[in-house]
């Protein structure tokens, strides 16, 4: 519309100079340019159908997994047994698992088992470095995964969109299996590397002390130090008793000895040994001869009778009376055994007194000996027990490696603190953002062309009805004239403004058409 005022004939007026601007204007405004709104919405409108129409079908698979309490977050203090036991609340357990699945690791190990070529094949033709490949693909795949649980509940929720049905669920499950897999070198694997590392240093410093313990040994020519040590005090025991034993038997050999040599002295030397007579002897050798005889001749032979005659003349001869008999003198056998005895006893004495003086100086030895040993024993003592507290801990440490070991093993064959409710299928039915981009497309057409429509009316130098001229001249319009519709439009001149009289409005003529 164009108007003209007799208050002001010669200046055109800009709208969106004024301030009064009421619904129904902007209703007449959008009216007029009606045109440009339908352009504008109708090319937005345009371009978010090209867009929902482009937009992707995507599939989410889904699995869940049940947590219970297991050994691997039961409290095993690494040396002594205080707070042994100990477990952690069941929401802490379900907040640690959650951040163990979401672990750039797990990821990492997710993507590689399934392939990024499979997974983004974009990513994977983009000419970056394999690093900033796999790094755009965490991102991705984390942006994708979905990890969540309830309050005080066991259980945790996971899902995963892809373009691809079968690769979503062959994603979800090769994460869990990775994060199966993770979770025992995390919460398990860690403790056997750690007591392995502690035992073998035990191992290497409990040699250190046994070959400490051998050049001590060897430095003081000791085979077996306790084997020795008992050796030398039983030695010292029996050369105690020994000695005491060959002092009694010196003693009793001296006095023996003494005994012996009063009766050797007392004995004489020699004594009377017998007596015999010649014709006694010839007579005892003449009845010899006859019982020889009697054994080659009768009793009636010559030589029997020559032999009995010479019998009986000697009997007739010892019968008028015993001849003096030689009497044989010798020395005395008791004196001659006393003698012996007392040599005995002698030698006896000697022998225990060399025998008591060897074991004097075997003391003296085996004392020096035991002095020294005991000296040694206190620095033997240390040593030993160093090298049996070490030997003691890395076995125990082997023995606690073993068994995180096999509790590793066996956490690695059944996880039965974490159970898959159920596995991830191949997702049967997607979903688009066809519907929801074409519902912004249409608010954003809207807000758009009601946008371009405002500010081309508020552009234009007219009015769009008369009562918002009457508000903004502040005068009163008395009649609307159509706008002649001309192909090239003749400029219009200003008419005069006439004055108005005191006291009423000036006249106002609007030209306009709709």
């Amino acid at each position: 519309m164009q108007t003209t005022s007799k208050a002001e004939a010669t200046k055109w007026f800009a709208w969106a100079e004024t301030p009064r601007l009421s619904l129904a204007d902007m209703a007449a405004m959008l009216w007029g340019e009606r045109m440009v709104v339908l352009a504008v919405g109708a090319a937005i409108c345009a371009l978010g159908l090209m867009a929902a129409v482009a937009a992707p079908r995507t599939y989410t698979a889904r699995s869940e997994l049940i947590v219970r309490m297991g050994e691997e977050y039961v409290y095993q203090p690494t040396a002594g047994g205080a707070g042994a036991g100990t477990t952690p609340d069941m929401q802490a357990i379900v907040n640690a698992e959650m951040r163990l699945i979401g672990s750039g690791a797990v990821v990492r190990g997710a993507i590689e088992s399934v392939g990024i070529a499979t997974l983004y094949p974009d990513i994977a033709a983009s000419p970056a470095s394999d690093g900033r490949k796999l790094a755009a693909a965490e991102r991705a795949f984390a942006e994708h995964l979905t990890v969540e649980t309830a309050p005080q509940t066991p259980a945790i929720g996971l899902s995963f969109e892809h373009r691809n049905p079968e690769v979503a669920a062959q994603a979800l499950n090769a994460l869990v299996a990775q994060y199966l897999h993770h979770r025992r070198d995390v919460l398990v694997g860690g403790e056997f590397e750690a007591l392995s590392e502690e035992s073998t240093d035990l191992s290497g410093r409990a040699g250190t002390a046994t070959a400490a313990l051998s050049t001590f040994l060897t430095e003081h020519q000791i085979g077996d130090f306790e084997s020795e040590l008992a050796a030398l005090a039983a030695r010292a025991g029996d050369i105690e008793t020994q000695l005491l034993d060959a002092q009694t038997r010196r003693h009793e050999a001296e006095a023996r000895s003494s005994a012996l040599r009063q009766r050797y002295n007392s004995e004489p030397e020699q004594i009377e040994l017998y007596q015999e007579s010649d014709a006694r002897r010839d007579l005892v050798e003449a009845q010899m001869q006859r019982e020889r005889l009697l054994s080659a001749y009768q009793p009636d032979a010559l030589p029997v009778r020559e032999v009995d005659r010479r019998i009986t003349q000697l009997e007739a001869f010892l019968a008028g009376g015993d001849p003096p008999s030689v009497t044989r003198r010798g020395p005395n056998p008791v004196r001659q055994d006393v003698a012996s005895q007392l040599y005995g006893m002698e030698a006896e004495a000697r022998a225990q007194r060399g025998r008591e003086t060897a074991l004097d100086q075997q003391r003296t030895e085996v004392r020096a000996r035991l002095r020294t040993m005991q000296a040694l024993e206190p620095q033997f003592r240390q040593l030993q027990r160093e090298r049996s507290i070490l030997e003691t801990n890395a076995q125990n440490f082997a023995t606690r490696a073993e068994e995180a070991r096999t509790r590793s093993q066996m956490l690695g064959r059944a996880t039965d603190n974490i159970s898959p409710v159920e596995q991830a299928s191949v997702p049967t039915q997607g979903k688009s953002l066809r519907w929801p981009i074409m519902i912004v497309t249409i608010l954003i057409a809207g807000i758009v062309a009601l946008a371009a429509g405002l500010s081309r009316g508020l552009m234009r130098r007219s009015f769009p009805t008369p009562s918002s001229a009457a508000r903004a001249l502040d005068t009163p319009v008395l009649a609307v004239m159509p706008r002649k519709q001309d192909p090239k439009p003749a400029k219009v001149k200003p008419a005069k403004a006439e004055k108005p009289a005191k006291g009423k409005p000036a006249l106002t003529i609007v030209e306009g058409g709709a």
